[in-house]
Order: C-alpha cells, then sequence, then structure tokens
C-alpha cells in the first residue's frame, strides 16, 4: 500500500485554491503505512508548514482539515521519538 502526502511549507501555497493549482507541479512524499504519512503531516505542521492531502491506494482521501483533525486527537502518538529511547 502506498500513500502520498502532499505538503508545502512558507509561501508556496496559502490557500487550497493555489494548492490544487499548484497540485501538478509538487512532488509527493510517499509512504508505506497511513501513520507514515501522518507521523510526517505532524512534522511538517510543527515546522510551520501545511499538509495538504493524503491520498492512499486504497481510496484513501485525508484534505487539510481531516489530516488536521486527525493530528489534533493523535499527535501524541504519532510524535517522533528519539532512537534509542
Amino acid at each position: 500500500m502506498t500513500y502520498r502526502l502532499w505538503w508545502t511549507v512558507g509561501y508556496v501555497c496559502t490557500t487550497e485554491k493555489e494548492f490544487k493549482a499548484a497540485k501538478h507541479r509538487l512532488l509527493p512524499a510517499a509512504y508505506e503505512a497511513l501513520d507514515d504519512a501522518l507521523r510526517r503531516a505532524n512534522q511538517v505542521f510543527r515546522a510551520g508548514g501545511v499538509a495538504w492531502l493524503i491520498e492512499g491506494d486504497d481510496k484513501t482521501r485525508l484534505d487539510r482539515r481531516a489530516i488536521e483533525s486527525t493530528l489534533a486527537k493523535r499527535s501524541t502518538e504519532l510524535a517522533v521519538q528519539p532512537v534509542g529511547r
């Protein structure tokens, strides 16, 4: 299974409309598990970026609002833990 995450940091896209217009030029990051894509989305959010969309081969589709809602509930669980702890 592959999950693709589209995200931006900075002023590349500031609105949903701008993201949709630029999506074809952005390269998504690919992950084998949905939790890995959400974990990266959490990192993006913490860095001040926007996770716009997660799409999976299994027809999963999380837009910005769904990603933010999921992260609000699971951000502690999805936080990256330092190696060796």
